[in-house]
């Protein structure tokens, strides 16, 4: 993993808007990973209001003195630091929310632009036309930027293609464009393996794919870990 760290002021990095990511340690029945987004920050009190953890689009009302972790992230860095949850509720306007007191100075992990991840993921690309039928690919790996993807067909480099890819709930990829970088051989199959950058990624949708891509290397972290204990 490539990245480091240091301590910055939290009032210089929190806004509302940014996603976030509630990892729960105690209690035990609701350990795991939520998603979230910032709401509000009060840098007075030092009270951060999250909109209401979400785990496969059910909300979740993590009870007074739940233990976490909270990850905010940005585009180049991630923000972390553990808390425990003062309340949940609704706020003044009826929104869902928790509220966690948060320190003066937080945890900044610092990365590469586009970290890779080894994944399986299975979509389908179009070439030259979006009129045409579309064709399967399978990822090797994947990152904000671009993948490594199967296929059957020879691809050449520079050549766009249109990617439909579905990666989350509500995170998915439809004719998007992309570009052929590179060659990466071939499998004992007969299948070609490319390397491909994303083409016009607006910055909100390269926020949710770099989200995505830490959240993924979080579980794999955690199953490793699990697996090894």
């Amino acid at each position: 993993m490539e990245y480091y760290t240091e301590l910055v002021n939290a009032k210089d990095v929190i806004r509302p808007g940014q996603n976030v990511i509630v990892e729960v340690s105690a209690p035990e029945d609701l350990e795991g990973q939520y998603k979230s987004s910032v709401h509000d920050v009060d840098f007075e009190k030092r009270v951060l209001t999250l909109s209401m953890p979400s785990f496969r689009g059910r909300l979740v009302p993590l009870p007074r003195g739940t233990r976490c972790t909270v990850m905010i992230l940005d585009s180049s860095a991630i923000y972390v630091f553990r808390t425990s949850v003062l309340e949940s509720g609704r706020d003044e306007d009826g929104f869902p929310v928790t509220k966690v007191p948060f320190p003066g100075r937080l945890r900044k992990i610092q990365r590469r632009r586009f970290k890779r991840i080894k994944i399986f993921l299975e979509g389908t690309y179009r070439v030259a036309s979006r009129d045409e039928p579309p064709k399967r690919f399978v990822t090797r790996d994947f990152s904000a930027g671009g993948m490594l993807m199967v296929v059957e067909d020879i691809l050449t480099p520079e050549q766009i293609i249109y990617v439909t890819l579905d990666l989350d709930e509500d995170l998915k990829l439809k004719d998007h464009p992309a570009r052929v970088v590179r060659e990466a051989g071939a499998l004992e199959t007969g299948e070609r393996m490319y390397g491909v950058e994303f083409l016009n990624v607006p910055p909100a949708l390269e926020r949710k794919l770099v989200s995505f891509v830490f959240k993924k290397e979080i579980e794999m972290r955690n199953k490793e870990r699990s697996e090894s204990e």
